[in-house]
């Protein structure tokens, strides 16, 4: 496998099960990265953004990718990463409104909304790029990934027919049955 490929560039179609284990290690650096300040004093916050940037990378590429498969253009992983982006603000500032600041209730009313809203949003993100299969065959975007991968496996081992090696016989009758 070409990790150059696979991590940075935006060309080409990626599966739901590369996808998903490419972002379950990105959410593992990024555990890793953001909460290591919480547990040492002394820790630069330049290097938490200097691995953000190739991850912010690696993200949109990979996310690139995998819409690819689904037949969408790559530009969505842009607002893919406008909406997750928003949501951590907006979260962040609702949580911040809603402990000790004193608002009108169609303030909390739009909030509520917007939340909602979003939630949505992000759940339709989630099952379009974890859940829905990718376009069977070749798109525009390239061949099936899937497709590609078994073809792969299936010219690496030879496929069993029938009985097993050890058992076929030639064409003769056993010994003794005569």
């Amino acid at each position: 496998m070409d990790f150059a490929w696979l991590l940075f560039s935006f060309k080409g179609r990626l599966n739901r099960a590369r996808y998903l284990v490419v972002e379950l290690a990105l959410l593992a650096l990024w555990g890793v990265t953001w909460l290591k300040p919480l547990f040492l004093v002394s820790s630069p916050q330049a290097l938490s953004w200097i691995v953000a940037i190739p991850m912010i990378w690696i993200n949109m590429a990979t996310t690139a990718k995998r819409l690819h498969d689904r037949n969408r253009s790559g530009w969505w992983a842009l607002a893919v990463f406008v909406v997750n982006r928003l949501s951590y603000l907006y979260y962040g500032a609702f949580f911040g409104l809603s402990f000790g600041v004193d608002i009108p209730i169609a303030g909390e009313m739009l909030l509520v909304m917007l939340a909602i809203a979003l939630s949505l949003l992000q759940t339709w993100i989630v099952i379009e790029l974890f859940f829905l299969a990718g376009t069977d065959g070749f798109n525009r975007f390239g061949p099936d990934p899937t497709r590609t991968a078994r073809a792969a496996a299936a010219t690496s081992r030879p496929e069993p027919h029938g009985l097993p090696d050890f058992l076929r016989r030639s064409g003769s009758a056993p010994r003794g049955a005569r």
